[in-house]
């Protein structure tokens, strides 16, 4: 069974580049000839004399002060590879005196570091993001609107479709599906091709994201026979027809999230987080650094090989940790221009790595990687003297910020420019529960003692916000910025979502969120909490009548679904203009919600508060679910709303449904990666018009009358052309 497949715990774990610039197979040129007065003294290894002394009792990682001797709280490098190394067996000592042990096992085998340096890193800052295009009708040929809920505008996340001027472009079954939305010049839908993005059907490749950036295409998979990531681009000509540019491979675990995406398009250029699980890498005399390489020659049969790889990094570009850590992960934020990349070389990368602790999230914005970094369950534990020091068992109210395990928010630029760091408490949920604008960042945080654990009744949340300018390039162990105590949302589980002037959360009753079968209790109202950023101290509470199983943005409108009983789903709107207010309440009966990825999701909602929501449903309570891997067919049904936010429902664009265990009418096979990991349905909205895919169809639909009614369809498993 593939790790991928374990119910979508996969971790992100692809090897890049560290604080390095490089073009591969290009030819060096030579080193000019130095006088031995200008030579530089060696660098020292800081760790070749340092002893690290057992521990004393059983103080949890973070304030174990002997393990300062393995940090630095003012960023800095790695000397050498030696003093990498040497660091490296220290941290895996004090981790072993401490009874700190990683469960993963050993890494993917990668390729010695070759002969030769990675060059230093290339300056220069990434552009501001190219206003979003805006299109009506017939689209410029190399235009690509963003059809996506991203999470921030400009920062396009990897999904499974995309459109390219007047052609939309679908991933799945390891293939692209490109439909004509302006066949000879008129509005319709035709299936202008059909590529394989895989080369073999004997390859055991999941191809899960796919961006774009003008014509070009990047397709991102994970390779088990490989071991590897593999990138795939291509060219979409103006006939609709994709060519394959170039194929590399990145040596990595798989990458997988059931929530979060692997890649994203900034300005036209990859930007990949990748954390390198250093526990178990069993490096010993050398560092073993991943590589990159291409897949580019023929073999004697006309098959594609691999070529030669070659390193990304080197050991003398990791930041030292500034956490006292003994489960070190290698944080990397890696940028690769992929334009002009072809089968005699691999794409230019940009990379900043830095080393921190296991457990973390990330937030990506136009022009930085934002971490937030949290010791990890074996480095926070507690003894059974302080637990009963504490009074845990009788507590109530809130942990002390005594109590609160510190954590660090890292600033790694997506540009290459040296990081920054901030001491904080708390940890954010998920991606969702972080924000930058206006040059503030702000998280919503569970609150846990490290001593007494979470509160498994009612979540204990926080507003923190800073402004930017407290990260810098040294580590202070107290807490920075503000914390601001909110309200629980009356259970532990909950959604969150930031728009530029609120918070909003609420809960649902445990971590699965499928409908109530007709039997079952009626779910009690639910609360929604609206945070104003410019004043946490102040939050509304407004009751909604349903749980909360999703959170959205939607024009000036917070969108809430969740179920109160086995009629089916509710939809709310909070509308956050002016005060913030219930607006509406909607129950779609019969339907249920399908899919929880957020790209699932999709609005068209104006400034006025007018428009249209869209999301994946079905018409049986039992396939709502809602697990990442939905492979079966959903229906699109959509909601409209009036400019004071009451919600009237829409109407549906119905799937076709066949018996997957027959064969498809249209002779069609699916050959390679036939699990949907990302769902299969989503809303598009784009020009004007309405699109729904569901599974294999595309279909269009009109809105008129207040009712969305279908248009035309075609069936992406047709004979190209038809």
């Amino acid at each position: 069974m593939n790790l991928k497949h374990a119910a979508g715990f996969g971790a992100l774990m692809i090897a890049l580049t560290a604080c390095s610039s490089w073009k591969p197979w290009a030819k060096e040129a030579e080193a000019p000839a130095v006088s031995p007065l200008s030579l530089v003294a060696p660098k020292v290894n800081r760790f070749s004399d340092v002893t690290i002394p057992a521990p004393e009792g059983e103080a949890p990682v973070f304030d174990d002060a002997a393990l300062d001797a393995l940090r630095s709280r003012t960023l800095t490098r790695f000397n050498t590879e030696e003093e990498f190394l040497s660091w490296l067996k220290l941290t895996r000592d004090a981790a072993s005196e401490r009874g700190v042990y990683s469960w993963r096992g050993m890494p993917v085998p990668v390729a010695a570091m070759a002969p030769g340096e990675a060059a230093s890193p290339a300056p220069g800052a990434m552009a501001e993001s190219a206003s979003d295009a805006m299109v009506t009708g017939s689209a410029p040929s190399d235009a690509n609107p963003e059809i996506t809920n991203n999470q921030k505008a400009g920062v396009d996340e990897g999904g499974i479709v995309k459109q390219i001027g007047n052609h939309l472009v679908v991933l799945q079954d390891g293939r692209l599906f490109i439909t004509d939305l302006m066949p000879e010049g008129n509005a319709g839908l035709k299936l202008s091709d059909r590529a394989n993005v895989y080369r073999s059907d004997e390859e055991d490749t999941w191809y899960d994201e796919m961006l774009v950036a003008g014509r070009t295409i990047l397709v991102t998979g994970y390779s088990y026979r490989e071991n590897a990531t593999e990138f795939t681009v291509l060219k979409l000509g103006e006939d609709g027809k994709a060519t394959r540019e170039a194929t590399f491979y990145i040596s990595s675990d798989d990458y997988y999230s059931g929530s979060n995406y692997a890649s994203r398009m900034i300005n036209g250029k990859l930007v990949i987080h990748t954390p390198i699980y250093l526990s178990g890498r069993g490096w010993g005399d050398a560092f073993d650094a991943p590589e990159i390489r291409e897949w580019r020659r023929e073999g004697p049969e006309g098959e594609r090989e691999p070529s030669d790889g070659r390193p990304l990094f080197k050991a003398e570009d990791i930041w030292m940790p500034v956490q006292r850590v003994l489960e070190p992960v290698l944080h990397t934020v890696t940028v690769c221009d992929i334009s002009g990349v072809t089968d005699a070389s691999a794409p230019a990368c940009t990379a900043t790595a830095i080393v921190g602790t296991q457990d973390h999230e990330f937030l990506v914005t136009k022009d930085s990687f934002w971490l937030w970094l949290s010791p990890g369950e074996q480095e926070r534990s507690a003894s059974s003297e302080e637990y009963e020091r504490a009074g845990c068992d009788s507590r109530e109210g809130r942990a002390p910020m005594g109590e609160i395990a510190p954590s660090v928010l890292v600033k790694l630029p997506v540009n290459g420019e040296k990081p920054s760091v901030l001491g904080v408490r708390g940890e954010p949920q998920n991606q969702f529960s972080m924000d930058m604008d206006a040059g503030t960042f702000r998280s919503v945080l569970d609150w846990p003692s490290r001593i007494c654990g979470a509160n498994y009744g009612e979540a204990d949340l926080t507003y923190f916000d800073t402004p930017l300018t407290a990260l810098t390039d040294t580590l202070k162990d107290e807490a920075g910025g503000r914390y601001v105590q909110l309200p629980s949302p009356g259970t532990t589980d909950y959604e969150a979502r930031f728009t530029e002037s609120h918070l909003v959360y609420g809960a649902r009753e445990g971590w699965g969120s499928w409908a109530p079968d007709k039997g079952d209790e009626v779910r009690g109202d639910g609360r929604a909490i609206i945070v104003p950023v410019a004043a946490p101290d102040a939050p509304i509470t407004v009751t909604v009548p349903h749980d909360v199983i999703r959170a959205e943005r939607a024009g000036p409108y917070m969108a809430l679904t969740g179920y109160r009983d086995y009629r089916g789903l509710s939809m709310s709107l909070i509308d956050l203009r002016k005060a913030p207010r219930l607006a509406s309440t909607f129950v779609l009966e019969n339907r249920f919600e399908s899919e929880n990825r957020s790209h699932a999701f999709n609005s068209r909602i104006g400034s006025d508060g007018k428009g249209l929501i869209g999301l994946p449903t079905v018409p049986r309570s039992e396939e709502s679910e809602r697990w990442w891997w939905w492979s079966q067919s959903s229906d699109l049904t959509y909601l409209e709303t009036d400019a004071n936010g009451k919600l009237m429902r829409a109407g549906e664009l119905i799937a076709t449904r066949t018996d997957p265990e027959k064969p498809s009418p249209t002779g069609y096979e699916c050959q390679v990666s036939c699990v949907d990991w990302y769902g299969n349905a989503r809303a598009i909205f784009s020009g004007g018009r309405i699109f729904a895919l569901v599974n294999s169809e595309l279909i269009e639909g009109v809105h008129e009358n207040g009712k969305v009614r279908e248009v035309r369809r075609i069936d992406l498993t047709a004979k190209v052309g038809e």
